[in-house]
């Protein structure tokens, strides 16, 4: 709204007495034919200049205190709530609907008004005011003995006001017909604004009791209970492939990854210190059985030489046994695979001069036929895992097109995870016919399980972590 007050088309001539008595019934009939609050309004602020004459007119509905609301001005299609002219204008209505004749139509005295509206009054408001309250009816009533007319008026406070602005001063008959006019326009106004106000009270009871039973609805909704957990694709029946001697990786005869067939050599030790041994045990063993062959043929002669006969055989005995030692260690230098499938280690330079144990393990053979889901759930989110229970897999490849599978094992006990979370281990068989071409999904690729259990109300599966919290914390 503009920062000056709206201004009107110039006062009209006053109309005659019998022409204002029948546009008196007229402005009410046709208020009272209004099917809206906003038509009420605009008619109000606009069509009564049909019957007096004004320069500016404001519509204000009044709240239970008092508290004055600019609804409508007179010529203005679009308001301003927060422009000087609407701010200025609710302060001086409400000085006035608080004031000793709030109830009554009459002349507005700008020197009764606070000092800050009085101030602005020359900025802001005409020289003749005119305040119209519009009540409510009232039931026909005989007054209490005592009572005066003054007092039964106050019973009714009004719904809201019209304020009439003009340069003329206001006539005696101006007033009367505005103050039968007002009743009209206050009996139609009740008339909307308490439909309204029925609505808007029928609204405050049932919409939040449908929101209350809509939410107590849904929290009702079984939902299965679930739980995320991550996971990784491996194989159902891997072969570990292990040091078979003490010794250092000299190379590699495989990539990560690789497929292999039963037999293909994986990796070799270093041979230096095997061969050499070897050597020095055949060299051994050779010394020994010319020892023992010496030996035997001087016994026929030498009945002492014969006594040693016995002790050289144990000796080449044992010469045997560690040649035959040196040639297993030696022969384990190079390890094969055990059967076909997919060598899975990290990479080739983490191994290659590296000392190893016996029995330390190496790499793993997969058999990319037969994969299977390693979860790995948080026992802060373990459910009841039955085996059976359904399993969905978002991998994170294709997240868009989750693998079903079935819980086939959970382990009775927590151990740590890979990211040192305390978690159960739970195994799951994924369902045939899932990839394209049935092609099952490569081994070590990652995702989220969820895995489902029973059906709960929807409030529990929302507030379970809470309320275990809860429990935990006040131990109820």
């Amino acid at each position: 709204m503009a920062q000056t007050p709206p201004q009107q088309a110039a006062p009209q001539a006053a109309p005659q007495p019998v022409n204002g008595l029948l546009m008196l019934l007229e402005l009410q009939r046709q208020a009272w034919r209004q099917a809206t609050a906003p038509e009420l309004r605009y008619h109000i602020v606009n069509q009564t200049r049909r019957l007096i004459a004004y320069r500016q007119a404001a519509f204000l509905t009044l709240a239970d205190r008092g508290r004055p609301t600019l609804e409508a001005v007179s010529n203005i299609a679009v308001l301003e709530p927060n422009a000087p002219f609407a701010q200025w204008l609710e302060q001086a209505v409400r000085a006035v609907a608080t004031g000793p004749q709030a109830d009554t139509v009459h002349v507005v005295d700008p020197a009764a008004l606070p000092a800050d509206v009085r101030g602005a009054w020359g900025e802001w408001g005409p020289a003749q005011v005119l305040w119209c309250p519009l009540r409510k009816p009232e039931p026909q009533r005989e007054p209490p003995p005592g009572a005066s007319a003054e007092s039964r008026d106050k019973a009714a406070p009004p719904l809201a006001g019209l304020w009439l602005g003009r340069d003329e001063p206001w006539t005696d008959g101006e007033i009367l017909l505005l103050s039968h006019l007002a009743e009209g326009y206050g009996h139609a106004w009740w008339a909307l604004s308490g439909k309204r106000a029925k609505r808007r009270g029928l609204r405050r009871v049932l919409l939040p009791l449908l929101v209350l039973l809509t939410l107590a609805g849904a929290l009702a909704i079984p939902v299965p209970m679930s739980t995320l957990a991550p996971a990784e694709i491996q194989t159902s029946n891997p072969v570990i492939v292990a040091a078979p001697l003490d010794g250092v990786i000299e190379r590699f005869h495989v990539q990560p990854n690789q497929a292999v067939a039963a037999g293909q050599p994986l990796f070799s030790f270093d041979s230096t210190v095997l061969r050499s041994r070897f050597e020095v045990a055949r060299k051994g063993l050779t010394q020994a059985e010319a020892e023992l062959l010496t030996a035997s043929q001087a016994a026929f002669a030498d009945p002492q030489t014969k006594a040693r006969v016995a002790q050289l055989r144990a000796q080449v005995e044992l010469r045997r046994a560690e040649l035959a030692l040196a040639r297993d260690l030696l022969d384990r230098v190079t390890v094969k695979a055990e059967r076909a499938g997919i060598a899975v280690f990290t990479d080739v330079n983490d191994w290659l001069g590296k000392p190893l144990s016996v029995g330390e393990r190496v790499l793993t053979l997969a058999d990319p036929q037969a994969p299977e889901i390693d979860i790995m759930v948080p026992v802060g989110d373990a459910l009841v895992l039955e085996p059976g229970s359904p399993v969905e897999l978002f991998l994170n490849v294709d997240p868009l097109h989750p693998l079903r599978a079935r819980l086939t094992h959970a382990s009775y006990e927590a151990g740590l995870s890979a990211a040192g979370v305390l978690s159960y281990r739970v195994k799951a068989a994924l369902e045939p016919g899932q990839s394209p071409g049935d092609a099952p999904p490569r081994i070590g690729l990652r995702g989220t399980a969820k895995i489902l259990g029973d059906r709960v109300p929807l409030a529990l599966y929302l507030f379970r972590r809470p309320l275990a919290l809860l429990r935990q914390s006040l131990g109820i």
